[in-house]
């Protein structure tokens, strides 16, 4: 009734009200649509993504941050300190920083002459390149000035700088740094549009007086409290001796370390050290994954399950997935791995076959287990991929639609399809010849699938 009044003047329609009331329906709608947009691409993202982005805008005390991370996600405060970057190593060339590679190496390229001098060059230019991308890496894992990279550019920074930025846990001194790097930035884009002149020599006064006020708290912080302390520095040795030498003894990294650390240590506390950065004690010899392996766990978990593993299911249509190794190495390998994954059943030192061998079984039996596995692996799986997939169809069924007609069928020709996979190439056959496993019916059995239809009813349901 209010709309008719506002549109209706002495019985006749007024056109402009109508035109102007339809265009804020509109607009009204189009922000709407927007919102909504906004809201479904937020739901569709991986939440350590939406963590991390949050995450650049936190500028207040580490601890409190770190409490939010752990409130608004609903893990311990251990797990959450993970999502705070630590500062990238940094490269080193025989003991000598880039900066100091480089100096070294344009004195020499004083001396040189011709084509010598051209490659001369071209090694610098590629020092510098590596050691500009080393500086983003770094100013990246302060996740409290992302926000502000073109401003920290303007202060010319070196990683002395940046150790002292990622130092910096207070959000007092972190919210003075930001309004002074802001400041910065304005007095760029000011003077950067005036000709020279008052105002351009104000702009100019306040640009130098805040990199001033920068690099005075920086000033403040010592370099001894940015250095690594010697007990980690002594642990990263320790590290990277276990690395290079698997199996190796305390006694045996003992007499390798440097005279100094030689000194101040013995077998005895560097076999406590190495409990520290849980490295895996195996008959007196050291094992520990390299960093290379913990970024990529998943990577050589599937490796591991493509060559010495199984994907397979019994008679009672049960999933199951299993990794095989042998000797103190393939022991320590699964020690590890059982950690790192946090799932699966370790088995070890059984004796299987007439020369009692000892060998070491990581099981996963649970339905959650193996999805979570399978769920991380198949990307990376190559031998066993088809399995995998078959596995993930299987768990489905067993856990929201085991009550359909089709379910026990479908189940009994996913078991037929793994065994054809599993033993195919195989020379023996009486694993096929056992359940009549015929290569005809593999072809029917794979268009059965009820994978597309089931994730269909899932979305459906999920959006309800």
């Amino acid at each position: 009734m209010v709309f008719l009044e506002l549109i209706i003047s002495k019985d006749e329609i007024n056109t402009e009200e109508l035109r102007r009331k339809l265009e804020e329906l509109e607009e009204a709608k189009r922000i709407k649509d927007e919102k909504e947009e906004s809201l479904r691409a937020v739901a569709n993202k991986d939440p350590n993504e939406v963590m991390m982005s949050w995450l650049q805008y936190q500028c207040h005390d580490e601890m409190q941050v770190i409490k939010d991370i752990s409130n608004n996600l609903k893990i311990n405060f251990t797990d959450a300190k993970q999502y705070i970057s630590k500062m990238p190593e940094e490269l080193m060339i025989e003991e000598k920083t880039i900066p100091d590679v480089v100096k070294e190496l344009r004195y020499m390229r004083r001396t040189l002459k011709g084509k010598t001098r051209e490659k001369m060059a071209s090694t610098i230019n590629h020092l510098i390149k590596a050691y500009s991308e080393h500086l983003d890496n770094s100013l990246d894992s302060i996740y409290w000035l992302r926000p502000f990279k073109k401003s920290v550019r303007m202060l010319t920074p070196d990683i002395k700088m940046m150790k002292k930025f990622h130092h910096i846990k207070d959000g007092e001194t972190r919210q003075v740094i930001i309004d002074n790097l802001v400041k910065m930035w304005e007095a760029n884009l000011q003077k950067s549009s005036l000709e020279y002149g008052e105002e351009y020599n104000t702009a100019i006064i306040k640009f130098k007086s805040s990199k001033k006020n920068i690099k005075s708290i920086l000033k403040e912080i010592s370099h001894q409290s940015i250095r690594k302390p010697r007990q980690e520095v002594l642990e990263d040795m320790l590290v990277k001796t276990i690395c290079d030498n698997p199996g190796i003894t305390s006694n045996t990294i003992h007499s390798l370390l440097p005279s100094s650390y030689h000194r101040s240590t013995t077998p005895q506390t560097i076999s406590k050290m190495l409990k520290r950065v849980q490295a895996i004690n195996v008959g007196g010899e050291y094992y520990i994954l390299s960093d290379a392996i913990r970024k990529d766990l998943y990577s050589y978990v599937a490796g591991f399950i493509d060559s010495d593993g199984y994907i397979t299911m019994d008679s009672k249509y049960a999933p199951r997935v299993g990794m095989i190794a042998t000797g103190d190495r393939g022991k320590a390998f699964f020690k590890e791995m059982e950690n790192q994954l946090k799932i699966g059943r370790l088995h070890l030192d059984q004796k299987v076959g007439e020369n009692n061998r000892s060998q070491h079984r990581l099981n996963f039996y649970s339905q959650g287990d193996i999805s979570k596995l399978l769920d991380k692996t198949i990307p990376h799986l190559r031998m066993k991929k088809e399995q995998g997939k078959l596995i993930q169809e299987a768990i489905m069924i067993k856990q929201n639609f085991s009550k359909e007609d089709w379910a026990k069928p479908r189940l009994e020709e996913i078991f037929k399809l793994i065994k054809w996979e599993n033993w195919k190439d195989a020379a023996n056959k009486v694993e096929l010849q056992k359940y009549n496993i015929q290569e005809e019916d593999i072809i029917k059995y794979r268009e059965n699938s009820r994978w597309a239809y089931m994730n269909a009813v899932d979305t459906i349901s999920k959006e309800e």
